[in-house]
């Protein structure tokens, strides 16, 4: 395994500085209203990351899954109930192809008994993250349910079941790296739900205070969603890869 350097020179190398450029670039927008030059910038970080797999003669898998994600992102762009469950959908698929991944590509360990020997053995972080995965999923669900309408429920549900499979199955392979951004992209998207569904605006509408903190805290939440995911997305393309 090589350190991971973008060599800018080769088109591989500038797909991903290219993306690098655009992930950055997209920080300074989350907050800002919904347009189509903030779409175009949050779409590329993702679609350069599924191209640059694709150069480096990546996984099909990892191929679909990062654009997925980037079709995803699209569709989150803009902020609606029918945008939401556009990319619910998209990220679902683009999941089921990472649980497809982690469980038939080379960095898998081998057959169903190696993995979960890997699971119990590889080091005792994995084991505590699938017992926080564990508790974590369906305490989300049991605080979404009576939050979310009735035409998400069922698909907030199966995206939920579908992540927990796929960090799961994330936490059977070799590389550390892609069980890192696993976890960073299953945490990702808690926040994201919380964010949307949890977090309440302030019902005194005259309390200056109670407002900012509001703000604040969907401002910190909303690029620490957009760290996560990206940054997860990243180090799961390169453990994939071996950069």
């Amino acid at each position: 395994m090589s350190s991971f350097l973008p060599n800018p020179t080769t088109p591989e190398g500038a797909l991903l500085s290219a993306s690098l450029a655009s992930a950055i670039t997209y920080q300074f927008l989350v907050r800002s209203r919904p347009s189509w030059p903030r779409a175009i910038i949050k779409t590329a970080s993702t679609s350069l990351l599924s191209l640059t797999t694709y150069f480096y003669n990546g996984p099909s898998l990892l191929v679909g899954a990062l654009a997925l994600g980037s079709l995803g992102d699209a569709f989150l762009a803009w902020d609606d109930d029918k945008s939401f469950l556009f990319g619910l959908s998209s990220f679902l698929i683009a999941h089921i192809l990472y649980i497809a991944l982690f469980f038939h590509s080379e960095i898998a360990a081998g057959d169903l008994s190696s993995k979960f020997y890997l699971l119990l053995t590889h080091s005792q972080a994995r084991t505590w993250v699938a017992g926080a995965l564990a508790g974590t999923v369906p305490g989300m669900i049991r605080q979404l349910w009576p939050r979310v309408g009735n035409e998400l429920r069922i698909p907030v549900v199966l995206y939920s079941i579908v992540i927990y499979i796929m960090g799961n199955m994330a936490l059977t392979v070799k590389s550390d790296r892609v069980v890192v951004g696993a976890v960073m992209f299953t945490a990702s998207d808690s926040i994201l739900a919380a964010g949307k569904f949890l977090v309440e605006v302030p019902a005194g509408e005259k309390d200056v205070k109670k407002k900012r903190e509001y703000e604040l805290l969907k401002t910190v939440m909303a690029h620490a969603v957009w760290v996560l995911y990206y940054g997860g997305q990243l180090l799961i393309a390169l453990g994939v890869l071996d950069l």
